[in-house]
């Protein structure tokens, strides 16, 4: 069997999506990789949500129903259904390079050194001139690269994985509604899996094109962290420890924003930086007040 024509299974989680993941859906219909070596496995993740009158599904594709609240926990029900040796994941408001799964194969299965790989992230913009929010977001939105570097990480956004990592690691934790992809990459990278950053496996990804959006993440991001500390776990003290802690200015980041913003006016670096401190302190609040017993939120 030809090495670059092994069986994936694309898993997409969806919750009242469903016009942007009909683009998604669109795009990976006309993937160059041969269909017939493909499936994609949509998970709905809202149970009261049904398919609207006409939406296109392509023929490799199928879409499943989870009611257990959460996006990892969709993800684990779509790779307990898949059927390839090779998993990959994206998200429903994704389009991906009609190369993307074609380029995704070809880079993991000629590598012997990794067994996982992130792929590029391209955000795109509602116009030329750029919101306050997709000024950040050109900055600091899913650095793969980095995230390979520093971590050994990927964001499902953008990740294809062999089948056996999972069957040796485990599935993602489906009580994080935020960051589980995070958690579940240092697990491989401890348990030995190694992973690459592929250039040319790409995706684009809408920029969140307003504040409201980003603390909205931000909030999401908090509660996920407060999900790794077991919230309950840790005393008071621990907990308002923790928030100061967290509470630090993000001063390491500046030097992201001279890598990744050298087009960018002093001004705008500057309010770059003070929306990540602004947006810093908002998962910080959120982390500890689900520390102290507050619902973690999912929108």
């Amino acid at each position: 069997m030809n090495k670059e024509k092994q069986m994936v299974s694309i898993i997409i989680p969806t919750y009242k999506d469903w016009d942007r993941l009909s683009l998604c859906l669109n795009s990976l219909d006309e993937q160059t990789y041969d269909h017939e070596f493909f499936e994609i496995i949509v998970v709905n993740n809202y149970t009261e949500d049904k398919i609207p009158a006409g939406f296109f599904i392509p023929q490799n594709c199928k879409v499943i129903t989870e009611k257990i609240p959460g996006s990892y926990a969709a993800r684990n029900t779509g790779i307990a259904l898949s059927k390839g040796a090779i998993i990959g994941f994206t998200d429903s408001d994704c389009i991906a390079d009609k190369d993307w799964i074609t380029n995704a194969v070809k880079f993991l299965v000629n590598s012997n050194e990794c067994d996982r790989i992130a792929g590029r992230i391209n955000l795109y913009y509602h116009s030329k001139k750029l919101t306050e929010a997709e000024l950040y977001e050109k900055i600091y939105a899913f650095n793969q690269d980095l995230y390979v570097n520093q971590d050994g990480t990927s964001v499902t956004g953008n990740m294809f994985s062999y089948r056996y990592v999972f069957d040796k690691v485990g599935l993602f934790k489906e009580d994080l509604l935020s960051g589980g992809d995070y958690e579940w990459s240092i697990r491989a990278r401890d348990a030995g899996f190694k992973i690459k950053y592929a250039d040319d496996a790409i995706i684009n990804h809408p920029a969140r094109h307003s504040i409201t959006e980003l603390i909205s993440k931000a909030k999401r991001v908090g509660g996920g962290q407060a999900g790794f500390d077991k919230p309950g776990n840790k005393s008071k003290l621990q907990s308002v420890v923790s928030f100061l802690y967290d509470l630090r200015p993000p001063v390491r980041s500046i030097k992201l924003i001279q890598k990744k913003g050298r087009e960018l006016h002093l001004a705008e670096k500057i309010l770059v930086f003070y929306i990540r401190y602004y947006l810093s302190v908002i998962t910080a609040r959120e982390k500890f007040m689900v520390n102290l017993g507050k619902t973690a939120q999912r929108q």
